[in-house]
């Protein structure tokens, strides 16, 4: 049977509220890390931005003074350059949507994702226990155990995922 009172000197009930706060600390600190890269890229957009209009700028100065040959060459040196900032853009923001994709991503306290059950699964609420859940699902004892053999009859969690079929 399952204790489910805290007391002061049971580490074990304490680990889902550390878990739960660790995920919280590490989900903001990835939402803050997103904030920041973004606000990166959009500075080196800016910058690229600048970039191009000196370049262009340039381009019609040394135009004036340089013969068409060198002027092509640098042109294609240019042309290299802002392709390489327009990749390292584009980098950025693919990896700005994937971290507010992970930082905004529910997190249950023992660190796996909170989706509900799907068909054939059981989430293991509070009070239940093995035999009650292999009742409930229609099945025998053992046959609940032979389908999740990695599963302690004694150290259920709340909201850990049990197959049922």
């Amino acid at each position: 049977m399952e204790n489910d009172s805290i007391s002061p000197s049971s580490s074990e009930s304490k680990l889902p509220l550390i878990v739960g706060i660790l995920g919280f600390a590490l989900g903001a600190a990835g939402i803050v890390l997103g904030l920041k890269a973004k606000s990166a890229a959009e500075s080196a957009s800016a910058a690229a931005q600048t970039a191009t209009s000196n370049v262009e700028a340039l381009g019609a100065t040394v135009a004036g003074k340089a013969n068409s040959a060198d002027v092509q060459a640098i042109a294609g040196d240019l042309a290299a350059t802002k392709a390489a900032i327009e990749k390292n853009e584009a980098d950025l923001a693919a990896q700005i949507v994937a971290l507010q994709k992970v930082a905004t991503k529910p997190v249950a306290a023992n660190g796996k994702s909170s989706t509900p059950p799907g068909p054939g699964e059981h989430a293991v609420a509070k009070g239940e226990t093995l035999s009650g859940i292999a009742k409930k699902s229609g099945l025998s004892l053992k046959a609940l155990q032979d389908l999740n053999p990695g599963v302690d009859a004694t150290k259920l969690r709340i909201g850990q995922k049990l197959k049922t079929k």
